[in-house]
């Protein structure tokens, strides 16, 4: 089992599509497909019920995603540890609209907690462009995620 077939299952499940897969990973589609037959065959169960063109987990696949993330992770701790390169850590204050933070955010706020798992992250509503620019400008907020640019 290799991280880069760790990576691309996890992207796999992310995406349940080996076409995007490949795209996001800069892989050729047949790539793709070779690393996760292989995981299947190493662990010889399958990951992925293909239905069609569609593409499900099946319950191992379910199971076996949550260790890959695990993987995954420590495998960047571990090179951050031997390298020397600190992990960035330490708070960081977000201002959104609630319904930003509903509909908008999570994706990508996911993806940033996976990058940087020691940073904290705090919510804060915000109302007005002028109390945004304010808690920008003042270091209350450390970034705003608002539908209007702000002026300064």
């Amino acid at each position: 089992m290799e991280i880069k077939q760790l990576i691309t299952f996890k992207t796999a499940a992310e995406n349940l599509n080996f076409t995007y897969t490949a795209k996001i990973l800069n892989f050729a589609q047949s790539s793709v497909t070779a690393q996760i037959k292989a995981l299947e065959n190493e662990l010889e169960t399958p990951l992925f019920e293909r239905l069609g063109k569609r593409l499900v987990l099946t319950e191992a696949g379910r199971e076996f995603k949550r260790y890959a993330d695990k993987m995954i992770q420590l495998t960047k701790e571990a090179k951050n540890a031997v390298s020397g390169v600190e992990e960035p850590a330490g708070t960081l204050i977000i201002g959104s609209s609630e319904s930003q933070c509903t509909y908008r955010l999570p994706p990508i706020l996911k993806e940033f907690k996976d990058q940087f798992p020691k940073i904290k992250m705090i919510f804060k509503p915000i109302y007005s462009q002028a109390q945004t620019r304010a808690q920008l400008l003042d270091g209350t907020l450390d970034i705003a995620f608002t539908m209007e640019p702000i002026q300064h």
